[in-house]
């Protein structure tokens, strides 16, 4: 028979799958069909900006009550549900007023309800202390393979509204099996008992916030053009990039599979810093290719960087914070900052990619990164030291 605690790593494997198999469907296409109903790189870079003002406030606010009342997963489901009806409105109608709220509405949920997710799979799994995360994950890189590998199957047989009504259905199969998260991330005795110079956030954890916010320039210029410019510039189909998407996804999956091994042997820190130099390559070589000849090499290639920078963040927050603040800090990492990256320089790239190209636009935010490297270099020290844990949470 199956024990309880098999099944229930397999409903978080599921649960995993299903929420990064709704995001495969949409991400890549957001940008692209932005600019299929007229949207400017500028107004993109507008839109994007507009919705980092509300992922600045919104989601550290939701996060923070969340971690006062232990109410993670129930933040978890209204952070879901919330990202259905915003997914469905894209498609009631194309004026640009509606879409752009609706994209703001929906980038405050959707990478919000993934950054909670990896919190409270962490939390599970060291309850249970099993050091699987990136075995995990692994099953949210396939899911987003999966989808995005289809996705312009989808878009050709009923367009974006069939792809948008895909996904939101993903995301709706995911609720049931959510059950099996933690309900918070602490128990109620740490969230009563813990003083406050043990939930104290270190100098460590502000100098890795203002790294991932140097990183985080360059992913979110990525996020909102590089799909745009391999169709512009280098001539990919819609069916190319769903496929480019997959490749992306499918190769990031063994590295994490090994990712659990390697981290018994190497510093999480290194591990991010290997990541975040693996990116910041691949993007400067995106910006000397002529056409789309290697594009699907590269996207092998960068799954090994994207997992190292992407899992090492997650589980280097993790370690440096308490537990009854670490889903915050969790939501400031991976929401708040890339968040405040976009505000401060979304509308700045879509103007470099309008009137400069995406070839200046790319290697500009790989120098950028190489800064972030720098800072986690030089606090060796600081991403050392780590608070007391007590990770009996109410699952």
């Amino acid at each position: 028979m199956i024990s309880t605690k098999q099944q229930s790593i397999r409903s978080e494997a599921v649960v995993t799958f299903l929420n990064y198999a709704g995001r495969g469907m949409t991400m890549p296409f957001i940008s692209i069909y932005l600019v299929s109903v007229g949207f400017t790189g500028t107004e993109i870079g507008i839109v994007f900006s507009m919705s980092a003002l509300v992922r600045l406030v919104l989601p550290p606010l939701l996060h923070t009550i969340a971690d006062q009342q232990g109410r993670h997963r129930q933040l978890y489901y209204g952070l879901v549900i919330g990202n259905i009806i915003a997914t469905i409105s894209l498609i009631l109608s194309p004026a640009k007023l509606w879409l752009s709220s609706v994209v703001v509405a929906r980038d405050s949920m959707d990478g919000p309800s993934a950054a909670l997710l990896s919190q409270l799979t962490i939390t599970k799994l060291q309850s249970q202390q099993r050091d699987i995360y990136g075995r995990i994950r692994a099953f949210g890189s396939f899911g987003w393979a999966v989808t995005s590998m289809l996705s312009g199957t989808f878009i050709g047989i009923g367009g974006y509204v069939l792809l948008f009504v895909i996904s939101a259905m993903l995301n709706l199969l995911s609720l049931p099996f959510a059950r099996s998260l933690p309900v918070a991330t602490s128990s109620e005795s740490s969230r009563k008992n813990d003083s406050p110079t043990r939930m104290k956030r270190q100098q460590g954890f502000y100098i890795l916030m203002l790294s991932l916010y140097l990183f985080y320039v360059g992913m979110s210029a990525l996020a909102a053009f590089m799909f745009v410019y391999f169709q512009q510039t280098l001539g990919a189909t819609d069916t190319m990039i769903g496929v480019l998407a997959s490749v992306a996804a499918l190769s990031e999956i063994p590295s994490m599979i090994l990712i659990d091994r390697l981290l018994r042997k190497v510093n999480i820190r290194s591990t991010v810093i290997v990541g975040i130099l693996g990116m910041a390559g691949t993007w400067v070589i995106v910006s000397i290719l002529q056409d789309t000849s290697l594009l699907i090499p590269l996207m092998i290639i960068r799954g090994t960087f994207y997992t190292f920078q992407t899992v090492g963040i997650t589980l280097l927050v993790a370690r440096i914070s308490h537990p009854t603040n670490v889903a915050t800090n969790q939501a400031l990492a991976q929401v708040t900052i890339p968040a405040l990256a976009v505000l401060t320089t979304g509308t700045l790239s879509g103007w470099i990619f309008d009137f400069m190209g995406g070839r200046v636009l790319f290697q500009v935010v790989a120098l950028v990164s190489v800064l972030a490297v720098i800072l986690l270099i030089s606090a060796r020290r600081q991403l050392a030291r780590t608070p007391t844990h007590d990770y009996q949470a109410e699952i």
